[in-house]
């Protein structure tokens, strides 16, 4: 440290630079990176951006915001591009007052950022962020307000005494390879303002923790910071595990509506999160679940044009889909495929019989080979309509369930799917339209996943977890998996933009069970890689037959356990599934959560002991047969 104790203010007419670190989607930033980019070229005199994964239009973009572009690999982010930066600039960092070193952590700004920046400039401070957080200390039970500060490394700014003390240089050639797990990233973090505070130097956040009821306001209050001008909302406040956003009430859906009263696009947000986490989990914590009245809420609006698909597999339901069909608002065109020509006439008789029948051109098609409860014709033998440019949205239903289907289960399952689809008349189909118009990042729409008199929760993979991901990769999707059940409409029917969809026609789907269970799941996630998110919506009533069962179904599961879900689904993951209940089986529960190590050395001492069983008893059989 120099030989002056006491830290200064920003300087009159001082200088700024910034390193800011971001990661490509689909070879370019994201809306959201961009625009929080955009916000901050306007406060610093140079921008230094670091990012992995750019391609030659994405490299366009951002040299068009930052003076100056370092790509780095994949992983590398954070702290870690923040020391690739250091190193690009090498002496002529030396040349700022101030450097800001932040990233896509976070969202925004909500507020702006002026009045910000300028209020911590008359501050005597030598590093400062915009929020802190106070962790506990090595050993330390006790509660309130003693923990270590620490400075949110989403945003930190640095002035000139620290940058010349062999603190700061020691800490960045001492600082280590990324970690793999993301709370020795956070360790890592943390120990930057631990190390300049142990040097001497005094560090502050334009909105501390002493000012919040949480020893983490970031994470805990963010509503409370948004209403007091925080311009920064973290992006691990809505990217996280979702029980662990349960437990500590924190509401994914407010904190949007907070951010978008101050003025800020959401759906950027929404968008980068959908390309970058999983689809269920982004569905979770922004609480996308939409229950939609059957009276139209926005009346007057010019109507979207919408293509209706629907598969025919069965026609005892025919009547019924067809007259729900017809009181879409917007209807443009309907093609019926047929997976049973016979079925011909009674498609165009009941279409026939439509009052839009004369205004609306409906085409029947063959498609014979497809007997599965799906909409794999949208993308096969329909696509040379649905992907046309003069197509808003499309709505893809099927008139089939599955064999396995009890009589009640199926009835059920039918009318789940067409009333949260398309409601009972007019006003329910153009509330969905008019998400759609309203959000211009929504990609799809459709039915939660149906469970009553069906097993679909837990498994929704159906055991093609590993087929999907092949899939996916092959159309260049890197949207991450769900891991227990993907986000999808696993009924076969939605709402959706063409454009949201459009990968699903880059493959040839087959017509066996295994690829309708495959295509059925992957909508969300080519949604997600072209930056769509998606929503769920149900009528009144299907929403309270459904909650009312997962909640008695959720209290019983939790009899047996004690505490938050986040804490007991942690230990019985960690312990595996149960099986048939068999003494083995809970044998192997036990192994799994106390010697996880023990389980795979048993198992293949078991493989082994019994391929050596199988080559004895055929050296019997071959013995007897000699004698």
């Amino acid at each position: 440290m120099n030989d002056s104790t006491v830290p200064v203010r920003f300087p009159l007419g001082g200088t700024r630079g910034a390193i800011f670190s971001a990661q490509a989607r689909s070879g370019r930033l994201t809306d959201a990176t961009l625009y929080s980019l955009s916000a901050l070229r306007e406060h610093v005199d140079h921008l230094l951006l670091v990012v992995g994964g750019l391609d030659a239009q994405g490299r366009s973009e951002a040299e068009s915001l930052a003076d100056r572009v370092v790509g780095v690999g994949p992983n590398v982010h954070g702290l870690w591009a923040y020391a690739e930066g250091l190193r690009a600039w090498g002496s002529a960092e030396r040349t700022f007052d101030e450097i800001v070193l932040t990233g896509d952590g976070w969202f925004g700004p909500v507020s702006p950022l002026g009045p910000v920046i300028e209020r911590m400039e008359a501050r005597y401070l030598d590093m400062w962020s915009i929020t802190d957080r106070r962790d506990a200390r090595h050993r330390d039970r006790s509660e309130g307000r003693d923990g270590a500060v620490r400075l949110s490394a989403y945003w930190i700014a640095v002035r000139r005494r620290v940058r010349e003390s062999s603190a700061w240089g020691k800490f960045w050639s001492h600082l280590p390879a990324r970690p793999g797990h993301s709370w020795e990233v956070r360790n890592a973090e943390s120990h930057l303002s631990e190390v300049v505070t142990r040097a001497g130097f005094r560090i502050g956040a334009a909105f501390a923790s002493d000012d919040y009821p949480a020893e983490h306001p970031d994470m805990f209050n963010v509503d409370l910071l948004i209403e007091d001008g925080c311009p920064a909302v973290a992006r691990e406040v809505l990217d996280g595990y979702p029980l662990f956003y349960d437990q500590h009430a924190i509401a994914g859906r407010r904190i949007s509506a907070a951010m978008a009263a101050r003025g800020y696009p959401v759906g950027l947000m929404w968008s980068d999160l959908a390309r970058t986490c999983p689809p269920k989990r982004v569905h979770t914590n922004g609480a996308m679940f939409e229950i939609l009245p059957a009276t139209e809420r926005a009346p007057g609006r010019d109507a979207m044009t919408v293509l209706a698909v629907v598969h025919v597999l069965d026609i005892e339901v025919l009547t019924d889909v067809v007259g729900r069909v017809a009181a879409i608002p917007g209807l443009a065109r309907v093609i019926f495929t047929l997976s049973e020509e016979s079925t011909r006439t009674a498609v165009e008789t009941a279409w026939s019989r439509t009052s839009v029948s004369r205004d609306v051109p409906c085409e029947v098609r063959a498609a014979t080979t497809r007997r599965q409860a799906d909409t794999a014709v949208v993308f096969d033998e329909c696509r040379d309509v649905v992907f046309s440019d003069d197509i808003d949205l499309v709505v893809a239903l099927h008139t089939g369930v599955e064999e396995r289907l009890s009589h009640n289960a199926a009835r059920y399952f039918r009318r789940q799917q067409y009333d949260c689809l398309l409601g009972g008349d007019a006003g329910y189909a153009a509330n969905i339209i008019e998400l759609f118009r309203r959000e211009a990042e929504l990609g799809l729409v459709f039915p939660p996943t149906p469970h009553i008199g069906m097993s679909t929760l837990g498994d929704g993979w159906v055991g093609q977890r590993s087929r999907a991901e092949r899939v996916l990769t092959k159309l260049g999707v890197n949207v991450p998996l769900d891991w227990a059940s993907p986000h999808a409409p696993v009924g076969g029917m939605w709402w959706g933009r063409p454009d949201a969809v459009r990968l699903l026609a880059e493959e040839r789907w087959g017509t066996d069970s295994a690829a309708s269970a495959v295509h059925s799941r992957l909508h969300a996630y080519v949604a997600g890689e072209r930056g769509y998110y998606t929503r769920t919506a149900a009528t009144s009533e299907h929403a309270g037959l459904s909650h009312g069962s997962l909640e008695y179904i959720g209290d019983h599961m939790a009899m047996t356990s004690y505490g938050y879900p986040a804490g007991y689904t942690s230990l019985l993951h960690r312990a595996g599934p149960v099986g048939s209940g068999r003494g083995v089986d809970f044998a192997r529960m036990w192994l799994r959560y106390r010697h996880p190590g023990w389980l795979g050395t048993i198992s293949r001492v078991g493989r082994l002991a019994r391929r050596m069983r199988r080559v004895v008893r055929r050296a019997a059989r071959s013995e007897r047969r000699e004698n």
